[in-house]
């Protein structure tokens, strides 16, 4: 199985080893893509990275441009981010991450009554 997806190559950590470890950011996603990422945990395979499309053609790398997330949040990301603080000003009544999900219920509502 191969796992495919947008990244930005953030740094190289050297070890006293001689090995590399490698860091990556990528958008942010979840479902059966985070799935897919937890199932290859701890195996070991092969790392393509390509800034552009030199050997997409040969290997499937997707034509939409990775680079445009570069240094970026997602929207999504960014909302979570002012909901925290939203949460922290109120007193962090409850969980961050129950207050969360109430806050985007409510949102979510007040913009389907938008609809009709």
């Amino acid at each position: 199985m191969k796992v495919i997806l947008p990244a930005v190559f953030t740094r190289p950590v050297f070890r006293s080893d001689g090995s590399v470890k490698l860091e990556f950011d990528t958008r942010e996603f979840g479902g059966q893509d985070a799935a897919t990422l937890m199932e290859q945990r701890q195996k070991e395979g092969w790392l393509l990275f390509s800034p552009n499309k030199e050997l997409g053609d040969m290997v499937g790398i997707p034509d939409e441009k990775a680079d445009s997330m570069t240094g970026q949040k997602t929207q999504a990301q960014r909302l979570r981010g002012v909901i925290y603080r939203i949460w922290e000003k109120k007193g962090k009544p409850g969980d961050s991450e129950s207050f969360y999900k109430a806050y985007m219920e409510r949102l979510i509502e007040r913009e389907k009554s938008n609809l009709d």
